[in-house]
C-alpha cells in the first residue's frame, strides 16, 4: 500500500476537496489483489489479466452507485497495478497467468528484508501524509460531500476496514521467520493504524449520510 501511495501522490494532491475519498480509494484498491490472497486464487489476483477482472468487478458497481470522477478511477487502477510492482520486489507475482503459473520474486516473501522494506515505505508515506496532506482537514471536508461521494467513501472504506483487520490476523499466523522481532511488531502496529484510519473514514461516511 505504501508504494502505491507514493506513486499516487499526484492524484491525491489533485483531488484536494475529495482527499478523504481519494485516500479511501487508495487504501481499498492498493490492497485489492490481496482480497484473493490464498492458494491458487493468488495466481489470478496477482496477474495482469486476473487483476483487470477484479478491477472491473470492483469499479463497475462503484461507478454505477457513486459516479466517481475520472481521476478517482485512474487512481484506483494505478493503485492496484502498483501493488503488483511492489510485490514483484518484496513479494511474489504470477504476471502472465493464465498462460503461465510461474512465480516471479526478487526477495523472499515475508522475510526480514521484506518486512523492513515495507516499514521504511510506510514510514515515508506517513510523514508525507501527515505533513503535506493534512488528513484532519480532509476529514472536515467530508461534511461537504454530496450523497454520491459519501456512497463512494462508504463502499471503499467498509471492505478496507475488514480487509486490514484480516491481514493483521493472517500476518500473525504466517510471519514466524527468523530476524523479525521488532519489525514484526511494528508492521502489526501499522496494520492496526490502517484499520483505524479506514474505520474513521467509514464512520465519517455514515455520519455524513445522516446529517448531510
Amino acid at each position: 500500500m505504501a508504494f502505491s501511495f507514493l506513486i499516487c501522490i499526484p492524484f491525491i494532491v489533485y483531488l484536494k476537496r475529495e482527499r478523504a475519498l481519494a485516500l479511501s480509494y487508495l487504501m481499498f484498491f492498493a490492497l485489492l489483489p490481496d482480497f484473493l490472497h490464498l492458494g491458487p486464487l493468488r495466481f489470478a489476483s496477482h496477474s495482469f489479466v486476473g487483476l483487470a477482472f477484479m478491477l472491473l468487478i470492483a469499479l463497475v458497481p462503484l461507478i454505477v452507485i457513486s459516479r466517481p470522477r475520472a481521476a478517482l478511477v485512474l487512481l484506483a487502477v494505478t493503485a492496484s497495478y502498483t501493488h503488483l510492482m511492489a510485490d514483484g520486489f518484496i513479494g511474489s507475482v504470477a504476471p502472465f497467468w493464465p498462460w503461465s503459473t510461474r512465480w516471479f520474486q526478487i526477495n523472499e516473501f515475508n522475510s526480514a528484508y521484506d518486512i523492513q522494506m515495507e516499514l521504511v515505505l510506510l514510514a515515508l508515506s506517513a510523514v508525507i501524509l501527515v505533513i503535506a496532506m493534512r488528513p484532519w482537514e480532509a476529514l472536515k471536508n467530508v461534511s461537504t460531500y454530496s450523497k454520491r461521494e459519501r456512497r463512494g467513501l462508504f463502499l471503499t472504506s467498509l471492505p478496507m476496514a475488514a480487509m486490514s483487520g484480516l491481514q493483521g490476523v493472517y500476518f500473525i499466523i504466517v510471519s514466524e521467520g527468523p530476524g523479525l522481532g521488532t519489525a514484526r511488531t511494528a508492521l502489526l502496529a501499522a496494520f492496526g493504524i490502517i484499520f483505524l484510519a479506514s474505520s474513521i473514514l467509514l464512520l465519517a461516511s455514515i455520519r455524513g449520510s445522516r446529517y448531510g
